[in-house]
């Protein structure tokens, strides 16, 4: 008797107990069984979308290259149709800022550096990569320069950037002054990408030195230019002094 007594006493704390408990803990299966299957379900539709902006990426490359050497412009018209697809469909992925990347430096191939600077403010403005964005702003200055904006170029290489890129910004910095007409301030940022090379950008040092040399070059030759011209008209002047001292 004792022993039915305790039975009903235990299945009575066990109501008690899932009257308590158990609404929660059903809602904590239904929203853990509703997170897997979401997560499962998001992961499906990334992967689905992942392997769409490839091969409209692989698309748009095809016809790039295509494109080269045609006297038409038929693929051209193709690869903008799919870059721009790629960039309102899929524009925080990788493969549209390359895209738009690739469209840039064929619009500066043909000189047609307004659409380059469209492209490469783009990639800035939407690039979800951050060493994408940095080899946008890269070019981006070099084309501005190209376009007589010299300020805003010199603007967007301002502030620090992984060393990677270090060196790289130094040399366009460089480009940009040399362009401006100011020789010391382009041969100091040369010096300095030269001292930023990392080990693997080795081979971009003897192209900085011989920009750096061609400046002091230039420099010595002027200076040598105008201390001759100086000895010379000294030297002209000395019979005339001794004339007018007989």
């Amino acid at each position: 008797m004792a022993d039915h007594i305790t039975e009903e006493e235990q299945i009575e704390t066990l109501k008690r107990w899932w009257a308590e408990n158990g609404k929660g803990i059903v809602t904590g299966v239904v929203l853990a069984l509703a997170g897997y299957f979401g997560y499962q379900f998001w992961q499906g539709n990334e992967r689905a979308s992942a392997e769409e902006a490839s091969d409209l990426y692989q698309g748009f490359l095809q016809a790039v290259s295509a494109n080269q050497g045609e006297p038409d412009n038929k693929q051209l018209t193709t690869a903008n149709s799919l870059a721009r697809q790629l960039k309102d469909e899929f524009g925080d992925r990788i493969y549209a800022s390359q895209a738009a990347l690739h469209l840039a430096a064929l619009a500066a191939d043909d000189n047609d550096l307004e659409e380059a600077e469209k492209q490469l403010q783009w990639v800035l403005d939407n690039a979800s990569e951050t060493s994408l964005e940095l080899v946008a702003k890269r070019r981006l200055a070099a084309v501005k320069s190209a376009r007589g904006k010299s300020e805003e170029a010199l603007k967007l290489l301002e502030g620090d950037v992984p060393e990677a890129f270090a060196a790289l910004y130094a040399e366009t910095r460089g480009d940009i002054l040399l362009q401006r007409g100011d020789e010391p301030a382009a041969r100091s940022a040369y010096e300095e990408a030269l001292a930023l090379l990392l080990p693997e950008q080795a081979g971009s040092a003897q192209l900085l030195r011989l920009k750096a040399e061609s400046i002091g070059a230039t420099a010595t030759g002027a200076d040598t230019g105008t201390e001759a011209a100086a000895e010379q008209e000294e030297s002209e002047s000395k019979p005339a002094q001794e004339s007018d001292e007989q």
